[in-house]
């Protein structure tokens, strides 16, 4: 099976295409394993040649051949026992790059021909059925680590020691973490130390916490952008006790977001709320106008990208 495939700038090694045969739960799963492959098959293309070139990963091989007539390299990594079959479509998929040259040439990326280009090139590898196989790269995850890791040679005893202390320092800073998104980012940055220090078994448990929190902070972010409509949504017809509670729900799920003295300002807003009687109009109208221009102020704790 292809489990895999890139098209590179051969001098730049800019990525140009790439298309995985996983799915998309495993490439969410994974994305920093995918990552790591991708980093290192671009590395690779740097010293092809115009023959075809095949580098070993594990139970994997990576077949990389020169296309002259939009400079650059295409990708496959497939089984070992498939390379026959995808060394004879090889040619095929060659013939497709080339008839969408301009797309590469010129980075057209239109995307009606980006799609088209994309609906050939799945459409070529699933019309072959020995191509297509239950087998993954996410399977055989530690395997690939190391033997990407080894090609790459052993480390320099300082730079190990230099690389464990800051780990442990990242480790430190990840537990001690109390915001989500910083937290992320500590993860991201556990997992990068851990690929350099060629650690397959930390990569992958960094991995798996990285991802933990990724749908902690998508579903918090959901419920977050919930309990903001139906706030306004309550304001909107005057029932008070209903955007009290779900504006106290608000500053909950706000939690492990924002700076507490935040949660705290909105959690006094809704406290207003309860006490409305005793506020002048004047004063609860403006109080009102805030709770309704929360969103605006709170946007960097929605919109963070992965």
């Amino acid at each position: 099976m292809i489990q895999a495939l890139y098209i590179f700038k051969s001098q730049s090694r800019d990525l140009l295409y790439n298309k995985s045969f996983q799915s998309d739960e495993k490439l969410e799963m994974f994305d920093f394993f995918f990552s790591a492959l991708q980093t290192f098959v671009s590395e690779l293309t740097e010293s092809s040649t115009e023959s075809l070139n095949t580098i070993e990963l594990g139970e994997y091989i990576v077949l990389i051949t020169r296309i002259p007539e939009i400079l650059s390299d295409l990708v496959i990594i497939t089984h070992k026992k498939d390379i026959k079959e995808v060394q004879k479509i090889i040619p095929k998929i060659s013939e497709i790059i080339i008839t969408y040259q301009d797309l590469f040439i010129n980075w057209d990326l239109k995307p009606e021909k980006l799609e088209m280009f994309d609906l050939n090139i799945i459409q070529l590898i699933l019309s072959d059925k020995k191509l297509v196989a239950e087998s993954t790269l996410t399977a055989d995850q530690s395997t690939i680590l190391k033997s990407i890791w080894e090609q790459k040679g052993s480390l320099s005893v300082q730079l190990r020691e230099d690389l464990l202390k800051q780990r442990e320092e990242s480790r430190v800073q990840y537990l001690t973490e109390e915001n989500f998104i910083k937290k992320y980012e500590i993860s991201k940055r556990l997992i990068e130390i851990s690929e350099k220090l060629h650690d397959d078994e930390k990569f992958i448990e960094y991995q798996t916490e990285a991802k933990s929190l990724k749908d902690e902070i998508k579903d918090r972010r959901l419920r977050l952008h919930y309990y903001l409509d139906k706030v306004k949504e309550s304001i909107k017809y005057s029932k008070y006790a209903e955007t009290y509670s779900y504006l106290y729900s608000f500053c909950i799920k706000l939690e492990n977001f924002a700076e507490s003295h935040v949660i705290d300002k909105y959690k006094n807003l809704a406290k207003v709320l309860l006490n409305r009687n005793k506020v002048p109009k004047y004063e609860f109208k403006k109080i009102l106008i805030e709770i309704s221009m929360i969103e605006s102020e709170i946007n960097d704790y929605l919109i963070f990208d992965f």
